[in-house]
C-alpha cells in the first residue's frame, strides 16, 4: 500500500472515532472532493463502522461532526484531540477489517472498459499491453481481473486482438453466443450482427472457437474459422492476411481478383471504386504497405494499363476486359 493510501486510512480511522484535527479533516474533505469514488469509500466505512456498533455505543454522526469541526474552524480555535472512548480499541478493530474489505474491493475488483469506433478505426492497449483494434462501426466491452489473471472482450463487430507478451492474462472473446479462447496469439474476429456468420482468422499462435454446448474447433495460425448462424456448423478454411488491412493499411493480393482487390481497399480508405469495361475478373498480384489511397489508384491502373476518371468522389477505373 502506498503512503498516500496509509495517510487517508489513518484520516478516516481517525474521523470515524472523533480523533481527528481541525486540519486533518480539512485534508479528509478535499481528499473526498477529488473524485466520486473518494466520498463513497469514507461513506462505506463510516456505514460499515455504524453497524458494526453494539447497541450501547454512541451513534456516530458524519453531518454532525463536519459542522462541529467547521464551527472549530472559522473560530480559529487551537487544535483539540478528542479521548479515545472505551469502545476505541473495539471500534479500531472494526476499522481495520472495514478498511481490508474496502481496499480489497478497490484495488482487485475487475476493471471494465467500454471503447466504440464509430466512423473511425480505434486501437487501444489494455493493462496487461494486449491491444485492440476495432474497425468501423465496432464495439468492445472489456472485463479484466489481474488478480485472476482473466480478460473478457464482448465484441459487436470486427476487431484485431494482439495479446500482450507476457501473456499471463487468459483473455475470451465473446461474439453473440460463440467464444474465442486464446491460447497466446494474434487474431481477428468478425462478428457483425446482421451477418449470418461469424469469423475468426488466425495471424500466430492458437484459438479455441467454440460454445458453452459444443467444443467447437481449434484454429491454428494461417487458418480460418466460420461458424454458419443457420445451420450451427463450424468449417476451416485458409486464412486471409488483408482482414486486418482495415489497421494497418497494409495489402497482399496473389492472383486476385481486380473486383475483390478493390472492394477491399475501398472499405479501408471509405472511397467508392466502380470498374468499367468487364474487367472485375482480371487477375493481379500486388502489395502495398501504408501507401495512400491516391497512390494505390496509380499503381493499379499502371500495372493493368486502365484508365482513370472522377465522378465526385466515386473513382472509375475502366479498360478492356481480359481474355
Amino acid at each position: 500500500m502506498s503512503r498516500e493510501a496509509e495517510y487517508i486510512e489513518d484520516l478516516i480511522g481517525k474521523f470515524i472515532v472523533g480523533e481527528a484535527s481541525d486540519s486533518e479533516i480539512r485534508a479528509l474533505r478535499e481528499w473526498c472532493a477529488l473524485s466520486s469514488e473518494n466520498q463513497k469509500y469514507l461513506d462505506d466505512a463510516v456505514f460499515i463502522f455504524e453497524k458494526a456498533q453494539l447497541p450501547d455505543q454512541p451513534e456516530f454522526k458524519v453531518d454532525l461532526a463536519w459542522e462541529k469541526v467547521k464551527s472549530r474552524i472559522s473560530e480559529k480555535k487551537p487544535k483539540t484531540r478528542f479521548i479515545l472512548p472505551s469502545w476505541g480499541i473495539a471500534a479500531g478493530l472494526v476499522l481495520v477489517l472495514a478498511f481490508s474489505f474496502l481496499f480489497y474491493q478497490q484495488f482487485f475488483k475487475p476493471e471494465k472498459f467500454l471503447f466504440v469506433s464509430e466512423n473511425q478505426v480505434r486501437t487501444e492497449i489494455l493493462p496487461d499491453q494486449t491491444e485492440i483494434s476495432l474497425n468501423k462501426s465496432s464495439e468492445a466491452t472489456i472485463e479484466y481481473n489481474a488478480r485472476k489473471k482473466t480478460g473478457t472482450i464482448l465484441l459487436t463487430g470486427e476487431a484485431t486482438i494482439s495479446i500482450g507478451k507476457e501473456k499471463d492474462i487468459q483473455w475470451t472473446v465473446e461474439a453473440e453466443n460463440l467464444l474465442i479462447r486464446d491460447i497466446g496469439t494474434v487474431f481477428h474476429v468478425k462478428a457483425y450482427p446482421e451477418s449470418q456468420q461469424i469469423e475468426v482468422s488466425v495471424l500466430e499462435g492458437a484459438v479455441q472457437f467454440y460454445s458453452q454446448t459444443d467444443a467447437g474447433i481449434l484454429l491454428q495460425a494461417g487458418e480460418k474459422g466460420v461458424y454458419n448462424k443457420t445451420s450451427g456448423s463450424y468449417s476451416k478454411t485458409e486464412a486471409d492476411t488483408n482482414v486486418v488491412a482495415f489497421k494497418t493499411r497494409s495489402f497482399q493480393f496473389d492472383e486476385e481478383n481486380l473486383q475483390e482487390v478493390v472492394d477491399r481497399i475501398s472499405a479501408v480508405y471509405d472511397r467508392k471504386i466502380t470498374l468499367a469495361g468487364g474487367i472485375g475478373t482480371c487477375k493481379i498480384t500486388v502489395e502495398f504497405t501504408e501507401e495512400e489511397f491516391d497512390t494505390i489508384i496509380g499503381i493499379l491502373s499502371e500495372t493493368m494499363g486502365l484508365e482513370v476518371s472522377e465522378n465526385g468522389d466515386e473513382i472509375i477505373l475502366s479498360g478492356e476486359g481480359c481474355s
